[in-house]
């Protein structure tokens, strides 16, 4: 039915993205084996190019102190289908296939080595893609007693009573050439993935286990480097999380749960027949106001902190399976706003569930889930269909489809709904120095000055800024802000600026409850101008505008600087339809209005420059 060399080669190419995920199969077998110190142990040489070194991996060892295997079941391990973890009811396992598929991804030359009555009784199976012999047969020999070569007993930590050892050698695959590459591409997402056993303070029903890297010499000329994996949760909920706490701000990076854990209940057949309940939980995080606020006296943005740019590093929805990360998906309704990075969401499912979702045999995704990730109800509603008769049409026509529509939706939901409540408890957009010669503020102040001189056109603002004491426009100005719900510290700023510095004008960032992009107060003999950071013209322009672009390539401000033009030009096509639709009197007045805000902004533009 196959050919054994053809066969082999598609095995290999068999989509693990790297030599971490690789190695994640090795370590589940591991962990599902009750190991509690699990060692992943590279042999490295020091190479000579000419003046240049340069150490190069040689080989690759994962050992753990687990329950070990016995000769039969040693021989099935390295069998596609057969070992043994698949079966175990909530574990990690799946098809059987993880040690020889994620082996034979890196490397051609596979040995494994286990014993149950100390490290002397280890029995010794393989696989040799290096043979051509061995490759039309594909056979797993029966196990035999070849000893473990003495070098990788020598330079590990932990040698249990039990255990298991797996030897990749030959790694024609493996992208990475040092031990320290492979530690550094691998830390954050071993401890991703393993969070709940690395983490002491996990309530996830798994036992603690160690995971570390331990690098040697091949020629014993020189220590190498060991690093252990720490936890990385991307919920932030975790005490022993690795950015916790911050080193460079001494801030506790830690984020509360988002009302309670929605649970969503699942009832159907697995392929044998039997009715199956199952429960998908989703976890929904959000960082506090304090961890989003800018840092120290300078304002430093708190996504330039050490640890904005770790969670940077962990935007996306964590798929969760039988208490393992399969993937951290981005997938989902998550756009380039850098804000995203301040919530945490995990969906969390059993093993039963592996077909509904389309969980890959690799554990690298859950594909039935991502196709569907940015969907939701309203999208599935056919003809006058309510969201609710969408909703069992669908789970009677195909139950799959649905499950993942469902777990989608509510996903989507959470995101949006935390989104929301992020931008409008973030701290208000910081004001710029009013006072400068140059500032908008200060150009419309000595502007209208120059105006009222001119044309001897006064207004009731004018009137107040003369008439009332400096007491009663304080307390009226103070008064308004507090009512907009201006940050208190904005609202010193203002008071600042108006009454101290003479400014006539002050703009604010607020959420409106209002279709306007700005509104006009004037209060206290001032003139507020408030924009509304809820009007899609807001997002447009001043987040556009107002992002952080110290990471950004020409092409990208080339294209926020597009983007922002655009949101202009279609602001003004917007006012042209307000007149189109407008007719007699009123289209006058519109087009009257127009003219002289053009001649008024002509001549502030102008004011103060040759």
């Amino acid at each position: 039915m196959i050919n054994p060399t053809m066969w082999v080669n598609s095995v290999r190419s068999s989509g693990y993205r790297d030599a971490a995920m690789a190695l994640g199969e090795l370590i589940d077998n591991s962990l599902q084996a009750g190991a509690s110190n699990v060692e992943v142990l590279v042999k490295e040489k020091l190479t000579r190019n000419g003046t240049r070194k340069t150490w190069n991996v040689q080989e690759i060892a994962v050992l753990d102190n687990g329950k070990g295997m016995d000769p039969v079941l040693q021989q099935r391990a390295l069998r596609f289908g057969d070992g043994d973890h698949h079966k175990t009811s909530g574990g990690m396992g799946k098809y059987g296939v993880g040690l020889p598929q994620a082996s034979i991804s890196q490397a051609k030359r596979v040995d494994v080595w286990s014993w149950q009555d100390g490290v002397a009784s280890a029995q010794h199976t393989f696989i040799n893609l290096n043979d051509d012999e061995w490759v039309k047969q594909a056979m797993i020999l029966p196990a035999d007693d070849a000893p473990i070569p003495r070098e990788w007993l020598d330079n590990a930590d932990v040698i249990g009573e039990t255990g298991t050892l797996v030897v990749w050698s030959t790694l024609d695959r493996l992208a990475w050439k040092k031990a320290e590459t492979i530690y550094t591409n691998s830390d954050f997402l071993v401890g991703r993935m393993y969070r709940n056993w690395l983490s002491e303070k996990s309530d996830a029903n798994v036992p603690n286990a160690s995971i570390s890297l331990n690098a040697f010499d091949a020629e014993e000329m020189e220590d190498r480097g060991k690093w252990d994996f720490t936890p990385n949760d991307p919920l932030y909920l975790l005490e022993d999380n690795a950015a916790n706490p911050s080193e460079q701000t001494k801030r506790e990076v830690l984020f509360k749960t988002v009302g309670i854990v929605k649970e969503l209940p699942f009832e159907f057949h697995n392929e044998d027949g039997e009715k199956v309940e199952s429960t998908v939980k989703i976890t929904s995080t959000m960082a506090p106001r304090e961890l989003r606020d800018p840092y120290g006296p300078t304002g430093m943005n708190a996504g330039s902190t050490d640890y904005g740019n770790h969670v940077r590093k962990n935007i996306g929805v964590s798929i969760v399976r039988a208490n393992r990360e399969l993937t951290l998906s981005t997938n989902f309704a998550i756009d380039k706003e850098k804000r995203h990075r301040w919530w945490g969401i995990q969906v969390e499912f059993g093993p039963e569930l592996d077909e509904i979702l389309g969980v890959t045999n690799n554990k690298q995704d859950a594909e039935n889930l991502s196709s569907v990730a940015r969907r939701s109800w309203d999208e599935y509603q056919e003809g006058n269909e309510t969201q609710i008769q969408a909703r069992k049409r669908v789970r009677d026509e195909n139950y799959s489809q649905y499950v993942c529509i469902e777990i989608a939706h509510e996903v989507n939901k959470q995101i949006s709904s935390i989104m929301t409540t992020i931008k409008k408890t973030s701290k208000n957009t910081k004001k710029k120095d009013s006072r400068t010669a140059d500032s908008p503020e200060r150009r419309g102040t000595e502007a209208t000055k120059k105006r009222v001189e001119e044309t001897g056109k006064t207004t009731d603002t004018d009137n107040d800024n003369d008439d009332l004491s400096k007491e009663e426009r304080m307390e009226l100005i103070k008064e308004f802000l507090q009512k907009m719900k201006v940050d208190p510290a904005q609202v010193d700023q203002n008071l600042g600026d108006i009454i101290d510095a003479g400014l006539r004008y002050s703009i604010n960032h607020e959420y409106l409850e209002t279709d306007a992009f700005f509104s006009v107060d004037q209060i206290g003999g001032a003139i507020f101008i408030t924009l509304n950071r809820n009007h899609q013209a807001y997002n447009e322009l001043f987040d556009t505008l107002g992002q952080d672009t110290s990471e950004a390539t020409p092409q990208q401000m080339q294209q926020l600087l597009l983007r922002a033009n655009s949101a202009l030009l279609i602001m003004l096509i917007a006012w042209s339809r307000l007149e189109d639709e407008s007719s007699g009197a009123n289209k006058i007045r519109l087009q009257d209005a127009r003219k002289d805000w053009g001649r008024i902004a002509r001549d502030f533009l102008l004011f103060g420059r040759d």
